[in-house]
């Protein structure tokens, strides 16, 4: 008996010991390898190595700065990152990282409920906007999120919070002085077909196609759109950003299209105001290079960009938007002499700053219901008014 005691002693002391030089070979390891930048899978930017002052300590952000720096290092951290996303999943999972997945592979962000103060303060900063310069044309085109039109796709038993009256609550706020261009009805027509991507919280194109024939007449186009464009694929292999933050559809490759215009001169010079930077383009191929696939649109995400064409119509469109704008912006810029694009959440100006600067003579807001119903910067440009 007590032979077995003292072997069974010796074994457990030899895992103790085998599993304290693990732990200091993945702290050597750790400590040894250089900090990574980004995360390829996640499309993101990684926590980096924390500065150790008296200020940190006293405050208490080192340690929480340390604790999200070994987490985001860690050795093998995609490896353990995609065992626990597997036995998730194995375990009745349809949740992960505020992502749904969905019935044949559809990945869906949750629905968000509206802050209530930025809410009330955009509404209120475009109502203003709208009737201080009551010359203007300005309209709102409020895209739903995948969760509200492919809601037949939600896993059994998941449930969302109603955008539908979300929209139909900030379309009652602004009332008449800003004209509403419906996204939902026409989308909901055309659920069935890839209006939004499987990985990726954006629309496609093609949704951005329909809705733009619907939105024509609202904004003064005139004619049938339906053969005025082709598509074209630029990608097929794009892997958005839900796939990376729920770790779920990885290996899912999709397609990416653009919408070019038939017989008409579509040429254009496109100006990255603060970034200094000319192009004759909408498109930033090289973005195709890079996980973040989606920005061959616009190049994606920037404050200002004036963009120039050879139209013969008088009118200067700017948009206020947020990235659902970046593949629609193209089917718009042959029906305008210029198009000024504003995003409110990396502009630090103010709206006076564009009118003063540009001769518009139309406005469009277009947004994602997710960004509008949170964002507060909409109220942070417009509130100069």
């Amino acid at each position: 008996m007590d032979s077995r005691k003292k072997q069974r002693g010796r074994i457990e002391g030899l895992i103790g010991k085998i599993f304290i030089l693990v732990l200091l070979v993945v702290m050597i390891v750790n400590l040894l390898i250089p900090d990574r930048e980004i995360s390829e899978e996640e499309n993101r930017a990684l926590a980096s190595s924390p500065k150790l002052n008296w200020s940190t300590i006293m405050t208490g952000d080192f340690m929480e700065q340390f604790e999200n720096h070994i987490s985001d290092q860690f050795i093998g951290r995609n490896m353990w990152r995609g065992v626990k996303v597997a036995l998730s999943r194995l375990g009745g999972s349809t949740l992960e990282n505020g992502v749904y997945i969905g019935k044949r592979g559809q990945l869906l962000e949750d629905i968000y409920l509206p802050d209530e103060g930025h809410l009330s303060a955009n509404l209120s900063a475009i109502k203003s906007f709208a009737d201080t310069y009551s010359d203007l044309e300005v309209n709102m085109l409020l895209v739903p999120d995948a969760a509200c039109i492919l809601n037949d796709s939600l896993p059994a038993l998941a449930s969302v919070e109603d955008q539908n009256q979300m929209i139909s609550m900030a379309r009652n706020g602004l009332g008449d002085s800003v004209g509403w261009i419906d996204a939902v009805s026409v989308l909901n027509r055309h659920k069935s077909e890839k209006l939004y991507y499987k990985t990726d919280p954006h629309w496609t194109a093609l949704g951005a196609f329909y809705v733009f024939q619907e939105a024509a007449p609202s904004l003064g186009i005139e004619g049938d759109m339906a053969g005025k464009y082709v598509s074209y694929t630029v990608s097929d292999s794009f892997n958005g950003t839900l796939a990376a933050k729920s770790g779920v559809e990885l290996g899912e490759k999709e397609e990416i299209d653009i919408y070019v215009p038939t017989g008409i001169d579509d040429d254009v010079i496109v100006n990255y105001v603060d970034e200094g930077k000319r192009t004759t383009s909408l498109y930033d191929s090289s973005r195709l290079e890079t996980r973040d696939q989606i920005s061959v649109y616009l190049g994606g995400n920037t404050s200002v960009i004036d963009i120039r064409t050879v139209s013969t119509s008088e009118k200067r469109l700017l948009v206020v938007k947020d990235s659902f704008a970046n593949c629609f912006v193209p089917f718009l810029t042959p029906y305008y002499r210029e198009v000024v694009v504003v995003d409110p959440r990396y502009y630090s100006g103010t709206i006076d700053d564009i009118m003063d600067a540009y001769r518009v003579t139309d406005v469009l807001f277009l947004y994602s219901g997710n960004t509008f119903f949170t964002d507060n910067s909409i109220s942070g440009v417009f509130g100069s008014e």
